[in-house]
């Protein structure tokens, strides 16, 4: 099978962090500025994460493998009750 290709568009708007979380820049600050208070202009400025729902679709077009969060241990309050005596 031949190698997946990255989808240009995708890969123009998204970006990976260090730790595989996706961003982007927001979109409504490119006119009507006026309308808008300052505060949301100055938030609209910097780049924010990918909401979790939508991060595996865009990774998909990216071509990169989405990595889960390492499962929590279990929690067993009768043992800490016994550490702590």
């Amino acid at each position: 099978m031949p190698k997946m290709k990255t989808h240009k568009g995708a890969s123009k708007r998204f970006r990976i962090t260090k730790k595989g979380k996706l961003k982007h820049y927001n979109a409504g600050h490119s006119h009507m500025q006026s309308g808008k208070s300052p505060k949301r202009r100055r938030s609209l400025r910097k780049p924010s994460l990918l909401a979790p729902e939508h991060a595996g679709r865009v990774a998909k077009l990216l071509g990169v493998r989405m990595v889960s969060p390492p499962p929590t241990p279990p929690q067993n309050p009768q043992k800490k009750a016994e550490e702590k005596k």
